[in-house]
């Protein structure tokens, strides 16, 4: 099984060539989109708010992906692989939901 820093390589380009209107999770397990969208509503809230319950539930809800991303791939893939996926997926939407909100908060002449 690779290491720890090449599994963390693994998604560099992982959405490389798709477009940024495009989202491909959703159209591969619509399931697993919504546990990561969730996912990282949560993960915002707990990092926000230094919410420990929130956090939990961030977990809960990237493991839930996890497992809906290991059905969709069958038994001949490692667990860590989709497990780290979900996982960057919620932390890369989690960033996009912080960026829309500073952004937001940007153009109303406010600071987040």
């Amino acid at each position: 099984m690779n290491d720890i820093h090449t599994m963390r390589n693994i998604n560099r380009n992982l959405f490389e060539g798709v477009p940024a209107t495009a989202d491909a999770l959703d159209e591969y397990d619509s399931d697993a989109a919504q546990l990561v969208r969730e996912a990282a509503q949560h993960l915002v809230k707990a990092r926000h708010d230094n919410d420990s319950k929130a956090l939990a539930e961030a977990s809960n809800a990237t493991f839930q992906a996890a497992g809906e991303l290991l059905n969709g791939a069958g038994s001949s893939v490692y667990v860590r692989f989709p497990i780290m996926v979900a996982a960057r997926l919620v932390e890369l939407e989690a960033a996009l939901i912080a960026a829309n909100t500073r952004i937001t908060a940007a153009a109303e002449g406010k600071t987040a």
